[in-house]
Parts: structure tokens; C-alpha cells; sequence
């Protein structure tokens, strides 16, 4: 049922499915130990349904063992895990698929595809994501969506697996076929969304990542309209999803900015041939001859244009301010990056002006689908 080549690419997302216990201070103590033995049977139950899925995933895909690579996400994941309101025994793979994809089973078993690995510009790209993950899964969305569908009760598919005839391989492949198939709601693809943005607020990730990578998956749909861009399916549009993740973005004291999250923009100092060069990602910014003066002068400006020009910037914000009737120093916003006297040899301001205005439109060229004005 996982068979590699076919068009629509592999992107499984069976979530867990057990609910979370609640127990009032005027319960009596007998019920509340009717209800957890309830809910650890549930658990049980889930946990023995994810190994036989686990089992078919295992003989159809690919898994990676690169130190490298499992490090990276078994490190972000272990960031991520602590935040979660409900424990399970969380473990994350690695699987090869060209597909940019997340997904997770009954059990807690979660799954990334090199595909992702590759889509993401940064690890708070990728936390975004897994972190969207984890917020299914605790939330219990795949019950709800099971429930609302009407095609499959965690009793009957608990039964069904536990028999291990030809009625397990049919309800399991029916579990594959109902993740494969069927996009969450729209409220519970939100509830996921925002979820997350706690998650890995919680967690220490620039929250502007939840933003970038929905960007990112807006240019991939645009480019190539006929990949299923996996967990990010559009219920609801990808244009929404950008809107309401920002909005909680910046409901809660964060700004969006999203340059370090797509490491762009990034100012640095070199000397070529006796010259001293403050570049912005590929653009020479301005250039002098090398001295300790014009190293000191263009290290303070670096300090700057690294704290000051964003993604975001407008471009009117980048001026050149005059005194007496001539340039006095060049601006971003409040922030002065150069002034007069500059070292002899340096480029003018004017040019200095027009380089910052280059480097700010070819980083936005690398991120076409962001609203700026967000």
C-alpha cells in the first residue's frame, strides 16, 4: 500500500489516536481508576496498531541512517517533545522521499522525508513543521477526523490488527488510504497551525519560520501546481494559513522577520587586494582601502545593516540624509550605517545607497511569495 513510482507521491499521515484523561478534584477515586485503566488500554491499543503499520512502512521505505542528518532531527524533535500536553513514546525516522513531507502514526512514531530536509532553509523551518506534527497528535485530530469521516472507530480497527488475517491488511491499508486521501478539516489544519507556533515558541525556535516555510510551499505550488505538497495541503489555502500563523506570530510580542530564519541578507567584512569590502550576501555594499580606520568604520556599519536590514525593510527606508545641502550619512530606518568623513578611496553614499536598495531586491527575488507588508 506504500508502493515507491506511483504519481501521487508517498506522504502518509495516520495520527495518533488516543484521547487525554481529565480528572475532576470531586471525582471519586474509583472512577478515576476506571477511567486510566480505560485510557491505558486505549494507549495499548494505539501502540500495538502503530507497530503493525510501522511494520509496513519499514518494508516500503527507505529509511536513512546518516549520523548527520538523524542527528540534526532527533535533535530538534527532543526540543520539541517536552511541550506536548499528552506523553506517548515519541521516536522520529528518517525516510527517503523526494516529496517535502511530515507525518506520524498511531503509537507515536513521526517521520520526515529528505525531501523536507531539503525543502527547509533552517532548523526552525523544519521544527515548524514537526512541531505541526505534534500538534495533531495531541490535540487527537486523527480521531476526530476518523470520526467525522465515519469510516473507521479505533475499536473495530483495534480488533481487526489484533486478529492479523487478510482483515488486518485491509484495515490497514483503508488507514493508509484515509491518510493519503483525506486533508484535515480546515479548523483542525489551524488548530494544528497554532499549535505549533506554541510548540516551538516553547521550545526556543524564531517563531518567523512558521511564516517562511508556508512561503515556501506557496512558490512550490506555483511552480510545479501539480505536487501534493504533503502535509501542507491546502485546507485551508496556504495564503490563509501564512495570514492567521503570522497574526499569532505577532499577537504574541514577535516581530516577523524573516532573514535569519531564510539566511539571507547577511552582512560580512573581506579584504580583497589591498581593499576592504562590506558585502550583503553577494553585493559589495561599499568598499575602501584597507586601514584600521576603514576596518573599525565598516565593522560598526556590518553591526548595523546585521540588526537593521530585514526582509521586511522598505525600500524608502533606505535613505541618505544631507547637511548643508550635501550627504551626511546614509540611513536605515532610525539607524545611520555610514557618515561623512568616510575613509578617501570609499565609495559615495549615494552608491552606497543604491547597493543596500540591490541586496534588499535580490534576497526578496530568493523568497518571492512573501507579503512584506505583513
Amino acid at each position: 500500500m506504500f508502493s515507491p513510482g506511483k504519481k501521487q507521491r508517498f506522504c502518509i499521515s495516520v495520527f495518533l489516536l488516543f484521547g487525554v484523561l481529565v480528572c475532576g478534584c470531586t471525582e471519586p477515586a474509583s472512577a478515576r481508576r476506571k477511567k486510566e485503566s480505560g485510557i491505558e488500554a486505549s494507549v495499548k491499543r494505539e501502540v500495538a496498531i502503530g507497530a503493525r503499520v510501522a511494520e509496513e512502512i519499514a518494508k516500503n521505505m527507505e529509511f536513512v541512517e546518516d549520523p548527520l542528518v538523524t542527528a540534526r532531527v532527533r535533535g530538534i524533535f527532543n526540543r520539541l517533545t517536552p511541550w506536548v500536553k499528552r506523553p506517548l513514546p515519541y521516536n522520529v525516522h528518517v525516510v527517503k522521499e523526494k516529496s517535502p513531507n511530515a507525518f506520524c502514526i498511531p503509537g507515536g512514531n513521526i517521520y520526515v522525508t529528505t525531501g523536507l530536509i531539503d525543502f527547509v532553509r533552517s532548523d526552525a523551518e523544519l521544527a515548524f513543521v514537526m512541531a505541526h506534527e505534534l500538534s495533531h497528535a495531541d490535540g487527537k485530530h486523527g480521531i476526530i477526523q476518523m470520526e467525522r469521516n465515519q469510516k473507521l472507530s479505533l475499536a473495530a480497527l483495534a480488533i481487526a490488527v489484533a486478529s492479523r488475517g487478510a482483515g488486518a491488511a485491509m484495515v490497514l491499508s483503508n488507514v493508509a488510504a484515509v491518510a493519503v486521501s483525506n486533508a484535515y478539516s480546515r479548523d483542525l489544519e489551524q488548530e494544528a497551525d497554532l499549535g505549533a507556533v506554541t510548540i516551538a515558541e516553547n521550545a526556543g525556535y524564531e517563531l518567523s519560520a512558521g511564516v517562511t516555510v508556508m512561503e515556501s510551499l506557496a512558490a512550490e505550488e506555483l511552480k510545479q501546481p501539480w505536487v501534493d505538497p504533503g502535509v501542507y495541503r491546502d485546507h485551508p489555502k496556504i495564503s490563509e494559513r501564512i495570514h492567521y500563523i503570522a497574526s499569532a506570530v505577532e499577537s504574541r510580542g514577535h516581530k516577523i522577520q524573516r532573514k535569519d530564519v531564510l539566511k539571507l541578507l547577511i552582512p560580512r567584512l573581506g579584504e580583497e587586494g589591498g581593499r576592504l569590502l562590506l558585502r550583503v550576501d553577494d553585493t559589495v555594499i561599499v568598499q575602501a582601502p584597507a586601514s584600521s580606520g576603514s576596518r573599525q568604520l565598516f565593522e560598526g556599519a556590518r553591526m548595523v545593516l546585521q540588526r537593521a536590514l530585514q526582509m521586511e525593510t522598505p525600500v524608502y527606508d533606505i535613505r541618505v540624509d544631507e547637511a548643508g545641502g550635501r550627504p551626511s550619512a546614509v540611513y536605515i530606518g532610525v539607524s545611520c550605517v555610514l557618515r561623512e568623513p568616510l575613509p578617501k578611496g570609499a565609495d559615495s553614499l549615494g552608491h552606497v545607497r543604491l547597493q543596500l536598495v540591490k541586496a534588499l531586491t535580490e534576497a526578496r527575488k530568493k523568497h518571492p511569495m512573501a507579503n512584506y507588508n505583513l
